[in-house]
């Protein structure tokens, strides 16, 4: 009766001297590897910790109160677990996963914080040679079977440096997870209250500056993009080329949306993205519904049925040729119905592999552009919308005549718009109709430039390129 007891005992004793024999010789690898890990390190760059211990069962390591620096950048980390590293032959690293508590990267010009980071199966490639800090982060070679963010800061520590231009303050999310990322891979993106924040200094008349700032929030937002990996690549080498033959979005769904500025407040209840790639052809679908909008000097001094609204986007891609052809429909129930068409050339395929075209955006070229505006209500209450208060009918008839003769004063030089006065004085659930078709066709580079230009616009105002109707 005896024998099982010593037996057991020897059990214990055996399996207690194997248990310190494993720690032992794991905590003698775990020093080995940090010490290589260290004399890998750039020159000048150091790593800290206040403890180090073995993972047995994870085969990795537990470090806790982590500081890595390179250069002008820094990691911090209250706790970081590495399960099972193993190197790969062309110098990168394989981990089964990553988890960091309280983690935080410093730069010059930024600081990225999180409560919890936990990634999973994660593959990365070796450093490019010759770069150091964020930019040695090769994102478009990088393998992840899954992320996950818990409360993302990020805040940035750059200067404005230009007038009249957007300068992003900080971001914010609840959580951030990733599935799916790698090259060849369609990536799963799921955002949960996110919240950026903007400014944009202006100068007034006087020379003296005018900051404004702008507050964007979403509450969900999903994405399913195949290739997403291999678009990152592309872009950090700058070859927009390829980048722009890649297929477009599988799905997105937004909900949620607000942007809110000093004076006012616009929202959107959901937006559904959908995309395919099939016989030559990219397609893409964004459908939206219910767009809200809010002034902080009081009401809107018209009612608009914002949860009723929609808005469908459609565009079309032929790789054969390059051609882009884009529709939108905004609807406003007993509001308007506004139509929008664009013909755009571009770079097909072709072009695009043997490399004749290096910035496929600076090759494109519009067509045709048209757009249809459909219901009395809108241009009966501009003359409201532009006062900022409600008019009643005799001052609003009164306010959109005055424009009317305005407006036929001012377009008087232009017989190709010469419909508009009559059309906005007697709507008349009237269709208005405006197609510009210049000839010859412009690139976007060059119309952006002539719409920064009132003189240069004009020149596309003759009978050849514009023509406006009313039905």
């Amino acid at each position: 009766m005896k024998r099982p007891w010593l037996t057991t005992s020897l059990l214990a004793v055996i399996a207690g001297m194997s248990a310190i024999g494993i720690h032992h010789a794991a905590s003698v690898a775990l020093d080995r590897g940090i010490s290589r890990f260290r004399a890998s390190l750039p020159v000048g760059a150091t790593l800290s910790y206040s403890a180090a211990r073995p993972a047995i069962l994870a085969r990795g390591a537990l470090l806790t109160d982590v500081i890595l620096q390179n250069g002008n950048m820094t990691f911090r980390a209250h706790t970081l677990r590495l399960g099972h590293p193993i190197p790969t032959p062309d110098g990168g690293l394989t981990l089964s996963h990553m988890d960091m508590v309280d983690p935080s990267l410093q730069t010059p010009t930024a600081v990225i914080r999180a409560h919890s980071v936990t990634l999973n199966h994660l593959v990365t490639p070796p450093p490019p040679a010759g770069k150091s800090g964020l930019e040695s982060l090769d994102l478009g070679h990088l393998n992840l079977e899954r992320g996950y963010i818990d409360h993302l800061s990020v805040q940035n520590l750059s200067q404005v440096l230009q007038p009249n231009s957007m300068h992003f303050n900080s971001l914010t999310s609840d959580s951030i997870q990733i599935d799916g990322y790698g090259p060849g891979r369609t990536t799963t993106i799921a955002i949960q209250n996110g919240l950026a924040i903007a400014s944009r200094t202006t100068l007034q008349p006087d020379g003296t500056p005018r900051a404004m700032s702008v507050q964007m929030s979403l509450k969900n937002f999903q994405l399913r993009q195949p290739e997403l990996a291999t678009r990152i690549a592309y872009e950090q080498a700058g070859n927009e080329a390829a980048a722009y033959a890649l297929p477009p979005l599988e799905s997105m769904k937004l909900s949620g949306t607000q942007i809110i500025s000093a004076d006012r407040t616009f929202s959107m209840d959901t937006l559904i993205g959908t995309g395919t790639r099939k016989s030559g052809k990219d397609t893409t679908v964004f459908e939206g519904e219910g767009f809200h909008t809010h002034s902080s000097s009081g009401k809107v001094p018209v009612h608009i049925d914002g949860h009723s609204s929609t808005l469908k986007y459609t565009q079309e891609r032929i790789a054969q040729t390059g051609e882009l052809h884009v529709q939108g429909v905004l609807n406003i129930p007993n509001f308007t119905e506004a139509h929008f068409g664009m013909n755009l050339l571009g770079p097909s395929d072709q072009q695009l592999k043997v490399g004749t075209v290096k910035n496929p955006h600076d090759a494109i070229q519009l067509a045709q552009v048209t757009l249809t505006l459909h219901g009395d209500r809108l241009v009966q209450s501009l003359p409201s919308l532009n006062a900022g208060h409600p008019l009643d009918g005799a001052a609003q008839d009164q306010a959109r005549t005055v424009l009317a003769q305005g407006m036929e004063m001012g377009l008087s030089p232009y017989p190709a718009l010469a419909a508009l006065p009559d059309y906005f004085a007697n709507p008349n659930d009237r269709t208005l109709s405006i197609t510009l078709t210049p000839k010859p066709p412009l690139t976007l580079t060059a119309l952006a430039a002539i719409a920064s230009s009132p003189t240069a616009a004009m020149t596309l105002m003759s009978p050849d390129n514009l023509k406006v109707t009313v039905q």
